[in-house]
């Protein structure tokens, strides 16, 4: 049965037992009938086998298909190629070798080739000499991985020291080098992160391991034509990956010559896992080894400002494995709280601040009594423009925001100058001492003070003086008209649950005509704040209505995301609860029983849709007014832990594009827009939504469509078929 398939301008059949045909809509129906037939009758080795046209293979939009797969589960398809002409698997060697590259896949072939890429399998998929059910084409990332391990498993015994065992290291290194040249692999520049899969990486670093320590117990992975994964390179070795601090780790390999640790985690910028080994020479120096860097080896640095790797370890995904000196797996310490030193209690600390940065920028001894301080050991993306951080903007914007409400100029300690922090101050009203490099002293390191009401002033020296903080304070400006307290608190609260809470407890109070125009004043202030915008828009709905309006809540109330929701209850105002159980539906019930089956699990995504259907059916009925609804789809997600949870992982801003939606029906639905304006295209961005997000709006106005409630405007039903075309076209 054809599958829905993200943006496929074709569809996905099951081939079973064997995978799946991606049927493209560009081939004739009885083409893709032949080929289908093909596949059905051919005999292939175990795995899931991807079967593909040879004119389609590598359509961009199948490639960013199999691109959004778990890479775990990406890791086990092998394609096979066949003929649109003659119905038969594709033997070209140079098609079925670019189709490899181009996918990042092995191809099936029947037919012997000549060549180091190709490899014999049997039945299970699995490499062999013995008896062969057909052979594999390696794609190059995989080739130069293999090769790296066959030489480095070609190297005879065990190093006799650890100076040996690194020669032996950088020796490989250098073969490694030179295959992937060979091969026309890229290189990276020692100060950018990897972008490809974490799978790019995991036999290098099984290959470096048993280069450096020596070992033969890995034969059995050499049989595999699937990638590793960072665990299975672990076991391999006989360890587990575990979470650590840089400066714990640091600390235990600076301590035991000849020790080494496999890190992995994701780099700031880059959701893809980054897999690399830091080792320490017969001095206890630390030494990064990385084979696809431009340079191999580079030196370790514990401040991640300077050093992107170290930065990996800063976060909260990174692992490591210990080894000892003679290559067997070491326990780690049990990770304890973190202490870095001395804190001083009227600062707030953002970022990992080893204790070697807080003595290098004087963090340690100056004074800071009576002062508020946000001091930040920043962090940027390694590439082009080296943005901030997100999961650092977001833990900023917030205390600022913080700050803000309860009516405080704070002042920001940043370890190098950044835009982004410059107009985060800017727009809270804080003070900024960021480090600088000045110009025309021979590149002496200085320190700039931003204060919003004069012209920055620059200081000399490596550290930061209470002088500094004096002029930076914000103390004697003219205060603010302070925000009621009830209101201050309930905008602090860092999740929309303990936000509904505190109006639950609060609702008298909130409900104070000064307290709204307070938050409709504030939310004036910051029209791109969506957060606000959404708690600003709850307070409006609680005082116009009780909280709860009716006896029960109103909920979605099927499960299917397919399923058309009934109309909004007649009479029934919207009211806040409906508010917040509409911004924290993405947690509702998950994991327990869904309504109305009494059996099946309602999903995380599936609520989150049910919940949009609900509120589109109480927009349409003009329960809710069309902007409200669009701010409170705009406010999913913006919780201060819901953003820094999206900035931690990379999650896309899918109710962003939600939302855009909702806006071009608005204008679609307003009874004073010219027929055939191009106003509802210029308002919709939905180039993040994955096919899961895009399927139930062809339901949604389908039975819109189906309604007749179009039937009064002429034209107005082709504009909702185009829209719907839009948002299911691959962008």
């Amino acid at each position: 049965m054809p599958a829905l398939s993200d943006c496929l301008p074709g569809v996905l059949v099951t081939v079973f037992p064997k995978g799946f045909m991606y049927l493209a809509d560009s081939a004739a129906p009885q083409v893709n009938a032949g080929m289908l037939e093909t596949a059905e009758r051919m005999s292939v080795p175990d795995g899931v086998n991807v079967f593909v046209s040879r004119d389609t293979a590598l359509d961009p939009a199948f490639r960013r298909y199999l691109d959004q797969l778990d890479p775990r589960a990406r890791a086990t398809h092998v394609v096979t190629v066949l003929d649109p002409e003659t119905l038969q698997p594709v033997t070209d060697p140079e098609t079925l070798r670019s189709v490899a590259a181009g996918l990042d896949l092995p191809v099936s072939t029947v037919e012997p080739i000549a060549g180091e890429d190709i490899v014999p399998v049997d039945v299970a998929g699995r490499v062999t000499a013995l008896e062969m059910a057909g052979y594999r084409v390696l794609p190059p990332n995989a080739m130069a991985q293999r090769a790296a391990l066959l030489d480095a498993v070609s190297l005879s015994g065990t190093p006799s020291s650890i100076q040996e065992g690194l020669e032996r290291l950088t020796g490989w290194h250098e073969r490694v080098a030179l295959t992937r040249t060979q091969l026309g692999l890229p290189t990276n520049p020692g100060d950018l992160a990897h972008t490809g899969p974490g799978e790019h990486a995991t036999t290098y670093a099984l290959g470096a391991y048993v280069a450096r320590y020596g070992g033969d117990g890995v034969f059995d992975l050499l049989t595999s034509t699937e990638p590793l994964t960072s665990n299975r390179v672990a076991t391999a070795i006989g360890g587990t990956l575990t979470s650590v601090r840089p400066t714990t780790l640091a600390s235990v390999l600076s301590r035991s010559p000849g020790s080494s640790a496999l890190v992995t985690g994701t780099a700031v910028g880059a959701s893809t896992e980054q897999v690399f080994w830091l080792t320490s020479d017969e001095n206890g120096t630390l030494t990064w080894h990385d084979p696809r860097a431009a340079v191999g080896t580079q030196v370790f640095d514990i401040d991640g400002g300077n050093d992107w790797r170290t930065a990996v370890l800063e976060r909260d995904d990174a692992r490591a494995m210990l080894v000892g000196p003679d290559g067997i797996p070491v326990a780690l310490p049990e990770p304890g709280p973190a202490v870095v030193g001395p804190r001083n209690h009227e600062v707030t600390y953002v970022g990992d601040w080893p204790p070697k940065n807080l003595d290098r920028y004087g963090l340690n001894s100056v004074d800071f009594e009576g002062m508020p301080v946000i001091a930040v050991d920043v962090r940027v993306h390694p590439g082009e423009g080296r943005p901030l951080d997100p999961k650092q903007f977001v833990e900023i914007r917030s205390r600022l925001e913080r700050y803000y409400l309860n009516n405080v100029r704070p002042t920001v300690v940043a370890t190098r100058q950044h835009e982004e922090i410059e107009n985060l101050a800017r727009t809270f009203e804080a003070a900024v001492v960021q480090q600088v490099v000045q110009v025309g002293i021979e590149g002496r390191p200085g320190w700039q003070v931003i204060r919003p009401d004069a012209v920055p002033r620059t200081f000399d020296g490596a550290a930061v003086t209470r002088a500094m903080l004096d002029v930076a304070d914000l103390s004697s400006m003219t205060a603010r008209e302070p925000l009621p307290p009830v209101l201050a608190e309930f905008l602090s609260h860092d999740s929309y649950q303990q936000a509904a809470d505190h109006l639950t407890d609060h609702a008298d109070q909130l409900r104070d005509p000064a307290v709204l125009t307070a938050a409709r004043d504030l939310a004036d202030r910051f029209p791109e704040d969506r957060r606000l915008q959404g708690l600003e828009l709850a307070l409006r709905v609680a005082a116009r209505a009780p909280l709860l309006a009716g006896a029960e809540p109103v909920e979605p109330a099927l499960v299917q995301i397919f399923d058309e929701q009934p109309s909004w209850p007649t009479g029934r105002p919207v009211d806040a609860r409906f508010v917040f159980d509409y911004l924290t539906a993405s947690t509702q019930w998950q994991g327990e029983l869904a309504p109305s089956t009494g059996t099946q699990t309602r999903e995380t995504h599936t609520n989150r849709m049910t919940w949009d259907s609900l509120l589109f059916q109480g927009m349409l009925d003009s329960a809710i007014d069309p902007a409200e609804a669009i701010a409170l789809v705009r406010a999913v997600g913006e919780s201060n832990k819901q953003r820094a949870d999206r900035a931690a992982d990379g999650g896309k801003e899918v109710a962003q594009a939600h939302a855009s939606i909702f806006e071009a029906v608005k204008l679609l639905l307003s009874g004073d827009r010219v027929a055939g304006s191009n106003d509802w295209r210029e308002v919709l961005s939905v180039e993040c939504l994955t096919g899961a997000d895009r399927v139930p709006w062809h339901f949604r106005f389908k039975q819109l469509l189906d309604s007749k409630r179009l039937d009064g405007t002429p034209g107005l039903a082709d504009e909702i078929r185009g829209l719907t075309a839009q948002i299911l076209t691959c962008h």
